[in-house]
């Protein structure tokens, strides 16, 4: 099949002469934290271009003693971005790391970067790139899916990728025509986010917590963000969590719209952006919410990017008492935002360990709340957390368990695994789908910009073998016998599901249907039961972008074509706008009242 993508290329627009840049921080913030600068302790920079590395530091010093440590750093000819932090050296050796998103220099185009001791970086060169260098990394990006992805027509036909295919070029054309030799980044950001979402899998994607640092600063740090969290209920924004500085925002208020732009028609713009797989609009819609805690959520880059909008935002509101309003408020950073919700909201979670909770209930039933299957993220030992929750359950005698998997996207499978076992009351065959991928051998010309978390994806020519068609199996893993864990639940279990299941999550659903091991409610997930990719992720580094994208490298597919669908619940339960500003929870009470029947 023939798929143009693109005539066109980018590169960085920097000049080639570099030139000395200034480092100064203020330590006044490590102080504040009570942290101490003990005697003889040393404040350097680390970094990937010389004079800096990673494993040694180059020395700051404060001449005058007023708390600003400073150093001149000569980079040689040609440096283009340098990505560096602040590490306060101990006299016996321990580091303590500046916290957050490396640090960025651009040799040649900023003089200096004075600010405060894990301040976050938001003031950068703006960086562009030329037609050619963008028609070059597009190219590359072409090239690598059609060498490397294994599912581009598990939910597209071949003229719908070639109309998205001829999308791309026109819109790389038209930035040229716009801005000449000298295209943003950002631009090129929102283009190829389109682009992504047209293939229609969920984890084909410009994945924000894969950027580089030079992209996270320029797109994710700015204070273009909504000053509130809300949740999206069909076309409809409900606010879930206020950080404007008036607190005029109370929890159950609808946004009507957004300067000017009503709520539907800004989520149906964003929707073309979303990554998720096959027909699922309604894991589209479930990406468009904002909690306001991780660094990154698709709608505030999303929004910011395609509406750009300035300093404040026009509300057009629903209070929750019926009366409407209109309101201005304050764009934010992610960062002040996220500090103001949890200030005002202490039971919101602080990190990924506080997405782990276990309670009981009235009338013996258990609760437990698993946010995440991410446990490489955590610093709880997830397993010995699982089984002491279950383990207390029983010695309690509960007699029903809600298990909560809201809002929970996936993970490691292995995590799933063993709370699935948890689940059951007797062994039951647990089946895999078979596993695709698209080459053997990776073309050595991809090899230089692709790397993932190991290197064995490289080379598969033991691993896989030939269909027949230029695509490639995987061994096929037979069906297997699982045993319920010693500390298995004895009683009924619900398990409470909506469209953020995907991946991990999605799997552990399917099986839970399947094999009846409990009663799902909640809303269709995530995923598709046309087949998922995943597996393993290839990160593709656009070079003159900088721009990665995350290609899955492995398909899982069904014995037999599925439905083009996420798993549905056995009690389903409509989302409920009207509900949620009245702070009603349908779901739990659908799954309380299903297991008390019984």
């Amino acid at each position: 099949m023939s798929r143009s993508l693109l005539p066109f290329a980018l590169l960085m627009a920097l000049p080639c002469a570099a030139q000395p840049v200034t480092v100064e921080i203020d330590m006044a913030p490590l102080l504040a934290d009570n942290l101490v600068l003990t005697e003889g302790a040393e404040i350097g920079v680390r970094g990937d271009t010389a004079p800096l590395a990673w494993d040694r530091s180059l020395p700051l010093t404060d001449e005058d003693g007023d708390g600003i440590y400073a150093t001149t750093l000569d980079f040689p000819d040609g440096t283009g971005l340098v990505e560096y932090k602040a590490v306060v050296q101990a006299p016996d050796g321990e580091l303590l790391w500046e916290p957050g998103d490396n640090r960025v220099l651009v040799p040649g185009r900023m003089d200096a970067d004075r600010r405060a001791f894990s301040s976050p970086q938001t003031s950068l060169p703006v960086r562009t790139v030329s037609s050619r260098q963008l028609g070059e990394d597009l190219a590359l990006f072409r090239n690598a899916l059609l060498a490397l992805h294994p599912g581009l027509f598990l939910h597209n036909t071949e003229t719908e990728l070639e109309r998205a295919s001829n999308r791309l070029a026109g819109q790389a054309r038209a930035l040229a025509q716009r801005y000449g030799e000298a295209i943003p980044v950002s631009e090129v950001y929102l283009m190829m986010s389109e682009a992504i979402a047209a293939i229609r899998d969920g984890h084909t994607q410009l994945n924000p917590y894969n950027q580089a640092a030079y992209t996270r600063a320029t797109l994710f740090a700015q204070a273009d963000r909504v000053p509130f969290a809300f949740r999206l209920v069909g076309d409809r924004m409900i606010v879930t969590g206020d950080a404007t500085p008036s607190m005029a925002l109370p929890t159950g208020t609808e946004v009507l719209s957004l300067d000017g732009q009503l709520i539907s028609d800004v989520i149906e713009t964003l929707m073309a952006y979303m990554s998720a797989d096959g027909s699922n609009d309604g894991k589209r819609r479930n990406l468009l919410s904002v909690t306001g805690l991780p660094p990154a959520e698709a709608f505030d880059i999303v929004y910011a990017l395609r509406y750009q909008p300035e300093g404040t935002l026009d509300l057009q509101l629903r209070l929750p008492d019926g009366t409407e309003a209109d309101l201005t408020v304050p764009l934010v950073t992610r960062d002040a935002r996220r500090a103001t919700l949890l200030e005002r909201n202490p039971t919101l979670p602080r990190s990924d360990d506080d997405l782990l909770q276990f309670r009981i209930l009235e009338d013996d039933t258990a609760y437990l709340y698993i946010g995440s299957f991410a446990t490489f993220q955590m610093e709880t030992d997830y397993a010995a957390w699982l089984t002491g929750a279950f383990r207390q359950m029983n010695e309690r005698g509960a007699e029903r368990l809600v298990v909560d998997l809201r809002g929970t996207p996936g993970g490691m499978d292995e995590a799933a695994a063993l709370l699935f076992s948890h689940l059951l009351q007797e062994p039951v065959e647990v089946d895999f789908w078979s596993s695709t991928t698209a080459y053997d051998r990776m073309p050595d010309a991809l090899r230089p910009h692709v790397r993932s978390w190991t290197s064995d994806f490289y080379d598969l020519t033991d691993r896989v073998t030939p269909n027949g068609d230029g695509t490639f199996s995987l061994r096929a893993r037979p069906p297997i016998t699982v045993a319920p864990a010693p500390d298995a639940f004895r009683g009924r279990v619900a398990v409470l599901v909506d469209a953020a299941a995907s991946s991990a999550t999605f799997y552990l659903a399917r099986q839970i249907k399947r094999t009846g091991a409990a009663l799902l409610v909640g809303q269709e997930t995530g995923g598709n039961l046309r087949g998922l990719n995943g597996g393993q992720i290839g990160f593709l580094t656009l070079p003159e972008t900088g721009l990665v994208v995350d290609i899955p490298l492995f398909g899982s597919r069904p014995p037999e074509p599925g439905e083009d669908r996420g798993v549905l619940p056995d009690v389903l339960v409509e989302p409920d706008a009207d509900a949620v500003i009245a702070g009603r929870d349908p779901e739990l009470e659908a799954a309380l009242a299903a297991l008390r029947s019984h």
